[in-house]
């Protein structure tokens, strides 16, 4: 949802750094979709020290919900999908906290799809679960960040701002939408702090472009296209990953499957990389 991910990256803008027992925040983003009303959800949360929490336990058809993570180790979230059909169906993923992280995003939908993916004219259907994990980390030093320009003309078809990624470390770097364009978002310094969250339109049909090898310098911008950006002071913000095989973010892969659910999952690292500049005016 675009004000779920408004609010995530706004305490991410806040928030630069973790106490020194690693303590972060759990946001899950839960929802049921096309799926009967006697649909029932349940999320339960096992910490390192052996101790379970019941997170949710509803038939609403959406919230969003806070946990603090306040222990280093081992963390087990588990999502169930129960109807009155006596269907049961659960998936456990696992995820650890170092002390690196600046929050824990967790994405749970439950949903009708076609039973036969590769037929778009089939019409029977199953219910599934969509199930991710996303631990958001401090990007390392050595992966650098620089404002370049901006083209400063309302209409340009790439207006800009750009910036330089430099990737000083040992690590291949990948986009969070392709794995060679480093895209990213906008916002704006008012009243004393950073407000607003620009994206922009996202086109994935872009050219193959190979991602960030170590010692080398990429351009990054916003979204797919850049955007018109008056005098001012902004924070340009993007995610990476040195996960492989490579996966866009919040993508998911088929986990389970039976004749009467599927499950699609996946436990996935972002650092969160941003740089601030100030245009002035001409």
């Amino acid at each position: 949802m675009k004000w779920t991910r408004l609010l995530l990256v706004s305490l991410l803008l806040i928030t630069h750094s973790v106490s020194a027992w690693g303590q972060c925040d759990l946001h899950i983003d839960y929802s049921v979709m096309d799926l009967p009303a006697d649909s029932h959800g349940i999320l339960r949360l096992l910490r390192p020290d052996g101790t379970e929490s019941l997170l949710f336990s509803d038939s609403c058809r959406q919230t969003e919900i806070v946990c603090p993570l306040d222990q280093l180790g081992e963390y087990r979230l588990e999502a169930t999908f129960v109807n009155d059909s006596n269907q049961n169906e659960s998936l456990e993923q696992i995820f650890s906290l170092t002390g690196e992280e600046y929050l824990v995003e967790s994405m749970v939908r439950f949903r009708r799809e076609p039973m036969d993916l590769s037929d778009w004219r089939c019409k029977d259907s199953i219910p599934s679960g969509f199930f991710t994990i996303t631990k958001c980390l401090r990007p390392s030093p050595l992966v650098k960040i620089k404002y370049l320009y901006t083209n400063g003309r309302k209409g340009d078809e790439f207006p800009g701002p750009f910036f330089s990624i430099i990737n000083e470390s040992q690590d291949t770097l990948y986009g969070e939408w392709l794995p060679g364009y480093f895209w990213g978002s906008l916002s704006r310094w008012e009243e004393g702090e950073y407000v607003g969250y620009y994206v922009g339109n996202i086109d994935t049909d872009w050219v193959e472009e190979p991602p960030l090898f170590p010692g080398q310098e990429k351009t990054a911008w916003v979204a797919s296209f850049g955007r018109f950006t008056p005098p001012g002071k902004y924070r340009f913000c993007l995610y990476y990953t040195t996960d492989s095989p490579y996966a866009p973010k919040q993508s998911a892969g088929l986990t389970r499957e039976t004749k009467t659910f599927r499950w699609w999952s996946s436990v996935s690292n972002w650092y969160f990389l941003t740089c601030d500049f100030e245009l002035a005016t001409e």
